[in-house]
């Protein structure tokens, strides 16, 4: 057990994989949980998530049948099969796993595991649209983290749940949990970057509440932080929201100088999505001013870099603005032209969702097999400590239920299977259509950005959370996961998801990779 616990310290998946296969060969083997949860984890952490989630499937039923059971080891792995259903936007299916794992984690009083467990709660109903639920578990988490003194953790649940507040309008309350974070900071926790960041956050908020001169202050706090630090890429999103700032005051020639600003570090650096999100804010600035032709050879500019880096929904708000800058100048025939190519683009983009539906009902099809499958090895673990002939009889109900089960699960299995072709076959011909239409569309790729660990978020297409930040600057210094567990008082798993998750941000595969992205990037 220690060799293959050496081998997944040391991040070698492939051969944790391996002898965990061949140990699992003897039925009889010790320690079958730990060893279906460290397969499980490996294949995570190279990206087969399919795979890992039958592996935690296994190391759940081997766990809840061992004779002394290793809670903490149940609580992770039900949470992991939670992490693996939300990846595959399986939401409804990660919710009984997330609800499991906080159930054991109260159960052994761990309140590590419980915010832990709260805050992945919060985040699912986040992700169905159901804020209220996201706010009540969020606080939940905030409030054990509060009680365990936990300030890291405190700033990073109170920034959430501003974020949360605004995304269902309440402005007040986002502004509220957005001013506690930045007094925690001022309280001497944080460091300078964090500072900038909230004091951004607020400005945020203020500017939501359209309370200009308060946005202005803490924007202008913000931006003097970040000067100090010579963060050019936070200072270039601050030159960004100033000019969203000068468009509220109506100041459109200040919005354009701001914007145009930012324009020339995006594009100097080759980052398109800025650089087309300040071209946006350039040619509504020129539309304001009446000044159509301005305005529609910015669009055009944009038009052809999210067709040449295959931006499909950055060209549908392009086609959007075309349209409306063309009805502005009055040619309505050219407004009538792009008001049908954004209808074409939205229904190829419909049409894509819309298969990527199907797969993930055939996906919920295979595992809800899978879970049902577990759930009659166990009710047959059960029946092994009753008596003999409650045993048969109890036997014989569970096989015709299991037979009559996988019956109905098979004709549903084929009834789906044939749904998806059928439905495949109408997709597959409205997409050829579609292919000619938006034809060189998905052509090229966004060039290596070179950046240093301080400019690290704004470089990132996904934006690593305060808690990833703070564990990746762990990670490229000399502290291994039992340390940074320590240090960040979570467990040495929780860690390991942090780092996989930190790694598919930055476009890496291991530890020394992620290293030597950072020094590359000074």
């Amino acid at each position: 057990m220690a060799l293959i616990e050496a081998e997944f310290a040391a991040e070698n998946y492939e051969k944790v994989i391996q002898f965990a296969d061949s140990i699992l060969m003897d039925e009889l083997v010790s320690n079958q949980p730990r060893l279906h949860q460290l397969r499980a984890d490996s294949y995570y952490y190279l990206g087969d998530i399919e795979k890992s989630l039958e592996s935690y499937f296994q190391a759940i039923h081997a766990g809840e049948q061992a004779e002394v059971r290793d809670e903490l080891l149940l609580t992770e792995c039900y949470s992991h099969a939670g992490f693996c259903y939300r990846e595959m936007g399986l939401y409804q299916h990660a919710f009984p796993h997330y609800e499991r794992s906080l159930a054991i984690a109260k159960s052994i009083n761990t309140d590590i595991e419980i915010a832990e467990q709260y805050y992945n709660l919060g985040t699912l109903y986040q992700y169905i649209g159901d804020y209220e639920n996201s706010i009540k578990m969020l606080d939940s988490a905030y409030q054990i983290d509060l009680a365990r003194k936990d300030n890291v953790a405190i700033g990073f649940d109170l920034s959430l749940l501003s974020e949360l507040k605004a995304q269902t309008g309440d402005y007040q309350e986002a502004l509220y949990y957005a001013k506690e974070s930045l007094d925690l900071y001022e309280s001497g926790t944080g460091n300078a970057n964090s500072f900038g960041t909230r004091l951004n956050l607020v400005s945020d908020r203020f500017m939501q509440l359209d309370q200009l001169d308060s946005t202005t202050y803490y924007l202008d706090q913000a931006t003097k932080e970040f000067m100090k630090l010579d963060d050019q890429w936070r200072l270039a999103s601050c030159w960004l929201d100033r000019a969203r700032l000068n468009m509220k005051k109506k100041q459109f020639t200040q919005a354009i100088v701001w914007s145009q600003r930012a324009n020339d570090f995006y594009s100097a650096r080759s980052n398109s999505q800025f650089f087309i999100l300040s071209n946006n804010i350039i040619a509504e600035a020129y539309m304001e001013m009446q000044l159509t032709d301005e305005a529609i050879a910015i669009l055009e500019e944009n038009q052809k870099q999210c067709e040449q880096l295959g931006q499909i929904k950055n060209l549908r708000k392009n086609y959007q603005l075309q349209a409306k800058v063309f009805a502005l100048s009055g040619d309505q025939e050219q407004a009538d032209r792009w008001t049908k190519k954004h209808q074409v683009l939205e229904d190829s983009i419909q049409s894509l969702n819309n298969l990527e539906q199907l797969n993930r009902l055939a996906l919920q099809v295979k595992f809800d097999k899978l879970e049902q499958e577990n759930m009659i090895l166990t009710e047959r673990n059960e029946l092994a400590e009753s008596d003999l002939s409650e045993k048969t009889n109890r036997l014989n109900l569970l096989t015709i239920g299991g037979f009559v089960t996988f019956v109905l699960l098979l004709s549903v299995f084929f009834a789906i299977r044939n749904r998806l072709k059928r439905k495949n076959q109408l997709l597959e011909e409205e997409l050829a259509v579609l292919r000619t239409q938006i034809k060189g569309l998905l052509e090229g790729d966004a060039s290596d950005l070179e950046v240093d660990l301080s400019k690290l978020n704004h470089c990132l297409t996904t934006p690593l959370t305060d808690r990833e930040f703070e564990i990746l600057r762990h990670a490229i210094g000399d502290m291994n996961n039992s340390q940074i567990a320590e240090k960040v008082f979570v467990s040495v798993n929780t860690v390991k998801y942090h780092l996989k998750n930190i790694y598919e941000k930055l476009g890496v595969s291991n530890r020394k990779q992620a290293l030597e992205y950072v020094v590359r990037t000074n």
